[in-house]
């Protein structure tokens, strides 16, 4: 049981004294040598620095039982066996030999040792503060008797109702307890209620046989418990008289708020009055109108069907269209690549033959159908026919300039696009295509650069 005030009386008695106060520091890993090294530390200040020393022991820090054979040895006598080596204690001889000479003593080992031993008992005082609730403290003061027969005990009694009237008094006097009245009730009543709960105990530990302990601490943390719920509750009960305040505030401006709409909405119910009227006279203007927008919407209405059936056929004719042109894609690629695989100098073969494989002269007649009106060369006659598409003239305004021949046969697709060449072209192309002999793979043993041409025109046409 903690809160009797064992360490803050043995603190006081060590202030008035002017004594310091040690004590061991608990860990994980303290163990026994820990507890001898900090033994020798207090015996070199009260023995050998003649400094007065208070050692404060709690049982709480006995983590061994094997601590009270040392603390039972320093109670005892003072001579703890065992806890300085050879050399240690050598050189605490050598450190009281002086001392001892002074005192008239003999400066022998075992003199200087007992000296040692003396200053120890002058100078290094032990306070145990052992709580005795349980057994612990009964079987350690059995097993170690130097912890009663060589130690003052000091019994705590209860605070008597004067002096926790006094204390009660001292903490609450910081207090706005709300008058004279109120605080001298409340002085009053604490120390009553913490002597009824004492003898409340008594009577727990006759019916129930067991103990319910109440130290001082219990009354100081009673006071505090008192300070924490006044303030609490304070602040509970200004909240709610905020919240109030609020609510009456909120209320009175409600009310003000009623007072100003009442009369904006009588200056408002004769304004719609007002508009009312004009409403009425406007609806019959409009009721007028109405009839005319009527039967303009029913004209509207048969124009929109029309537009929408012609928007429609637009529709299905864009994306035959667009269909057409997915088609034709690929067929003018072929020919643009077609005229790509062309060799001037093929070509260029092909204007010295007196008389071509039988086919080839076909393929540059097609050429120049459709480069009718397009190649200046090439002589048309006034419907936009060629004039002539014998062999020789195809030499003569096909081939008389390769380069030129191969720049308008590319430029086609351009003239096709943009819709400026002749539709009498295709219709004299058409005939050719439909010859037998009109395909590439014939064409292709005959002559490879009018292998290519008859690809071109093919594709072309199809585009």
């Amino acid at each position: 049981v903690g809160g009797s005030g064992k360490q803050s009386l043995s603190r006081l008695a060590a202030f008035i004294c002017n004594y310091q106060v040690m004590q061991i520091v608990i860990s994980g890993t303290y163990g026994v040598n820990d507890l001898k090294e900090d033994l020798k530390l207090m015996y070199n200040k009260a023995g050998l620095k003649e400094q007065g020393v208070m050692f404060l022991l709690t049982d709480s820090q006995i983590v061994n039982e094997r601590f009270l054979i040392y603390i039972n040895d320093l109670l005892a006598s003072g001579n703890i066996p065992d806890l300085f080596a050879v050399d240690e204690i050598d050189a605490i001889v050598n450190g009281v030999t002086n001392r001892v000479k002074a005192a008239g003593i003999v400066p022998e080992k075992k003199a200087c040792w007992e000296f040692f031993i003396s200053e120890i008992r002058k100078n290094l005082h032990v306070c145990l503060a052992f709580s005795p609730v349980g057994d612990d403290f009964r079987v350690r003061a059995q097993k170690f008797p130097a912890l009663v027969n060589c130690t003052v005990i000091d019994w705590f009694q209860p605070w008597p109702e004067n002096a926790l009237f006094d204390v009660g008094r001292k903490f609450l006097s910081d207090l706005d307890l709300g008058g004279e009245g109120n605080r001298t009730a409340i002085e009053k009543f604490l120390p009553f209620s913490f002597l009824t709960v004492n003898k409340m105990t008594v009577e727990f530990k006759r019916v129930e046989r067991r103990f319910v302990y109440t130290t001082p601490k219990s009354f100081l943390e009673l006071l505090k418990l008192y300070n924490v719920l006044l303030e609490r509750k304070r602040a509970e009960a200004q909240a709610g008289i905020d919240r109030l305040d609020n609510g009456l505030q909120k209320l009175k401006e409600t009310s003000d708020s009623v007072r100003v709409l009442e009369e904006d909405l009588k200056i408002m119910l004769e304004d719609a009055a007002v508009k009312k009227e004009k409403a009425e006279a406007q609806a019959e203007v409009v009721g007028k109108e109405k009839a005319v927008v009527d039967v303009e919407t029913s004209a509207a209405q048969v124009e929109q069907a029309e537009v929408e059936k012609i928007a429609e056929e637009v529709g299905i004719k864009q994306r035959d269209t667009e269909a057409d042109l997915a088609k034709a894609e690929p067929a003018v690629e072929a020919a643009m690549g077609a005229l790509n695989t062309l060799d001037q100098k093929e070509l260029g073969a092909c204007k010295g033959m007196v008389k071509p494989p039988p086919g080839v002269d076909d393929i540059f007649s097609a050429t120049m159908c459709l480069l009718a009106g397009v190649m200046p060369t090439v002589t048309v006659q006034k419907n936009g026919k060629v004039k002539d598409k014998g062999w020789d003239k195809a030499k003569k305004e096909l081939m008389g300039n390769i380069k030129d021949y191969m720049t308008y046969l590319k430029e086609l697709k351009v003239k096709i696009d943009d819709g400026s060449i002749n539709p009498v072209n295709f219709k004299e192309v058409r005939p050719f295509l439909a010859l037998e002999h009109f395909n590439v793979e014939t064409i292709k043993g005959k002559n490879s650069a009018a292998a290519g041409l008859c690809s071109f025109v093919i594709n072309i046409v199809i585009y």
